[in-house]
């Protein structure tokens, strides 16, 4: 069963310390990985949460400086607010650079605000989703050219190469998202809107498909008993974790 945290990267009162502080615990702990949230800039509808973000692989790269075991993860990226190959670069570095820890969790994204204060469309951003994620794994794989319909290289060199490549667990809750986590990811990761009887069908449907949602420790066991392969916490005090590490390991 995989256990992780999401780390206090955003919000009003995240700070450094606090980050450093859960980062800590669930290295301690032996949980199996902390996550970082994605947001750049947001309007009035998304201000209360993320108005303040800490830049999630900045942080991740920090957290390799104290930690030794636990695992890394964005939970999850805007995935059409990055250029791919940047994405897939600073990916692959921070792979290398932390002995293999990482876990890129992408989404598609839904604040349609940031999209417009960036200057990305918000309509197709799942389709250049999905190219960018084969586009990323393209280069992880070390291909010298590929083709897309918006981008495109050849004759390329692109290194580190990532071996083994970190995992991609795709975030989103739509039918959009679960097949994109069939054909292009390692896991499916939803959040919010999902429930443990989504999780279930799903899991009736397709067997195979790995299921860690992000969740509340008071839904996680409702998630198991679905069928998930763990869950990604949301804990608002760090001093309840031993708690509920103690409840499952």
């Amino acid at each position: 069963m995989h256990l992780g945290v999401i780390l206090p990267n955003y919000g009003e009162g995240s700070t450094p310390a606090e980050i450093r502080r859960v980062a800590e615990s669930a290295e301690g702990l032996g949980l199996d990985s902390v996550w970082a949230t994605d947001h750049v800039i947001v309007g009035p509808e998304a201000r209360d949460a993320f108005a303040r973000v800490f830049e999630p692989l900045v942080v991740l790269g920090w957290i390799t400086g104290f930690t030794e075991r636990v695992g890394l993860g964005t939970s999850v990226l805007i995935l059409p607010l990055h250029h791919p190959i940047r994405l897939a670069k600073e990916a692959a570095t921070l792979h290398h650079l932390s002995g293999g820890r990482l876990r890129l969790g992408l989404g598609m994204g839904w604040h349609e605000d940031e999209f417009r204060f960036m200057g990305y469309p918000f309509e197709g951003r799942g389709r250049r989703g999905g190219e960018a994620i084969r586009l990323i794994r393209a280069l992880w794989r070390g291909e010298t050219s590929f083709e897309g319909e918006y981008w495109s290289f050849e004759q390329a060199s692109f290194a580190p190469l990532p071996e083994p490549p970190p995992e991609i667990w795709i975030g989103g809750g739509s039918d959009h998202a679960i097949r994109r986590a069939l054909r292009l990811g390692d896991v499916w990761h939803p959040s919010r809107s999902v429930g443990p009887q989504d999780v279930r069908r799903v899991k009736q449907e397709h067997p195979d498909l790995r299921i860690v949602p992000r969740t509340t420790p008071e839904r996680l066991d409702a998630f198991l008993e679905a069928g998930a392969e763990g869950g990604v916490l949301t804990v608002l005090d760090a001093e309840a974790l031993p708690g509920i590490v103690g409840r499952y390991r």
